[in-house]
């Protein structure tokens, strides 16, 4: 009975069969229980504009239960969902997750497509689920965090100015995430769907200047640091005709995929502009990290921003993927929007990961927001002017008499007994001596027996190998110190062409 009624409806339907046209039927065979047992399911995609309830698309309820209907269409390659009557009633995934678009890509006439519906978003019990909590406890800890940095004593100010802002970016971020995957919400408050892209191109540069005060790294053009975000500005120029509109006007153009590939294209853009941010930061810590390798509160920073770097570099791996997924979609037709939306629900769970990281060494290394030893300029001891002249002068007599620097291995604590004195005093006399950390002042006495080598008509091999004779034990060393001191390279320094790097 049930064939007989199908292939009465196919034949009656294929009496219109527009010209060029084929024919689909779509049939709902599994759908929520609590779907109401009168419920009107229409079909609403770009073939009619996106409409949630219009007469033709509606489906039929037959004795079986499924709901099936049978249309036609001029083109293939469209996108459809379906609604009972509204947009507030459209299926969701599980437990009510707004889902993407599906996605009919065939032009077989006669072709019957089965459908399953998870759910509806709008009778789903719950749209909370241990993933939304993560992203929601992560921007909990984030102004928590905020707090702890205000109430410490002894804070690195322009250090904590940034890691706040980033904390506030963060936060912002994390619960418009949250928020896309609560029906409610969404309704109310639609344009909460842009929170997420305010990371985009403001994180990364504000983590660069975190990491040059964190580190007292000098920071070329320090007057002009706004400049850093003038790609945030415009991002937020761009996105401002989308605000504009009225909440519906922007739900229908999410649904419509107006705004796909400006998210799209926003994203890859601010893909690579966060990699090579990615590379300014770890050129910071890796050279801090050459220069200060014997200070010990240097390295606890190090070795905490290095992670926090790491977790990024999988941060951004998944990123890429994405945008590789986009562009393969693009160029060759794949519907890659599910994939895409997998791997965007992994990198906000790594970007958690990143605040609950920065959580945990802010509890188990609260110096981390404080200002560093060197700051307090000794202010806890006192060094006379005669100890403090004759721990100089032994120092002096060191490097000049007995060119101690030349051991690459040589550490504070190794000069300090050769003078003697306590690895504290030898380290406040060079700073204060001599304006330097202990590694600057080593690698510049270096450098110095290095051009006077050279001056006196030594000619070596290469440049490293005399490089490494003098006490260097790496050539990227050498030329970072090489170039502080002289301000240029060796072959221009010498103006030597014969002579090999």
């Amino acid at each position: 009975m049930i064939m007989v009624c199908i292939n009465s409806f196919t034949l009656s339907a294929q009496t219109l069969n527009p010209p060029d046209s084929f024919q689909v039927t779509f049939i709902i065979n599994h759908y929520p229980e609590k779907t109401p047992h009168d419920a009107t399911i229409y079909l609403a995609g770009e073939f009619d504009g996106w409409f949630p309830d219009v007469g033709r698309n509606k489906l039929v309820k037959h004795e079986d239960g499924s709901y099936r209907l049978t249309r036609y269409f001029k083109e293939a390659g469209f996108a459809y969902k379906f609604t009972r009557g509204s947009w507030k009633a459209v299926e969701g995934r599980g437990h009510g997750r707004s889902r993407p678009n599906r996605r009919y890509d065939k032009s077989e006439d006669g072709d019957t497509v089965y459908i399953t519906i998870r759910s509806w978003e709008d009778i789903t019990s719950s749209t909370f689920n241990a993933y939304v909590y993560i992203l929601l406890f992560a921007a909990l800890q984030s102004v928590l965090m905020i707090f702890a940095i205000y109430t410490i004593r002894n804070k690195n100010r322009k250090a904590n100015a940034y890691l706040t802002f980033q904390l506030v970016l963060i936060a912002l971020a994390l619960v418009g995430r949250a928020s896309i995957y609560h029906s409610e919400i969404f309704n109310w408050q639609p344009k909460m769907l842009l929170l997420p892209d305010i990371i985009l191109f403001t994180y990364a540069p504000s983590f660069y200047l975190y990491i040059h005060h964190l580190l007292k790294k000098p920071l070329k053009w320090a007057k002009y640091w706004y400049l850093h975000f003038v790609p945030a500005v415009v991002h937020v120029l761009l996105y401002i005709p989308y605000l504009m509109v009225n909440n519906q006007t922007f739900i229908y153009r999410i649904i419509d995929m107006e705004l796909f590939p400006v998210f799209a294209t926003s994203g890859t853009i601010a893909l690579g502009y966060n990699i090579f941010y990615w590379f300014l930061s770890f050129r910071v810590v890796k050279d801090v990290e050459h220069e200060e390798k014997q200070n010990q509160d240097y390295q606890k920073y190090i070795g905490f921003l290095k992670i926090v770097l790491w977790i990024v570099v999988a941060y951004l791996g998944i990123w890429a993927f994405a945008a590789v997924m986009y562009v393969v979609g693009e160029l060759f037709g794949v519907y890659t929007t599910i994939i895409m939306d997998t791997a965007l629900d992994v990198l906000w769970l790594l970007f958690s990961v990143i605040v609950f990281y920065l959580g945990y060494h802010a509890i188990k290394q609260p110096e981390l927001l404080r200002q560093k030893v060197e700051e307090k300029k000794y202010k806890d001891s006192v060094l006379s002017t005669d100890e403090f002249e004759k721990v100089k002068s032994s120092l002096e007599n060191l490097m000049t008499n007995d060119k101690i620097y030349n051991d690459p291995d040589l550490t504070l604590p190794d000069l300090s007994n050769k003078i003697p004195t306590s690895v504290h005093t030898l380290s406040r006399v060079i700073n204060e001596g001599f304006d330097q950390t202990f590694s600057q002042y080593i690698n510049e006495n270096r450098v110095k027996e290095f051009i006077q080598r050279m001056e006196n008509g030594e000619k070596p091999e290469s440049y490293l190998s005399l490089a490494f004779s003098v006490g260097f034990n790496s050539k990227a060393t050498f030329n970072r110190s090489f170039k502080k001191y002289t301000g240029t390279t060796p072959r221009l320094y010498f103006k030597d062409e014969a002579i090999n790097e």
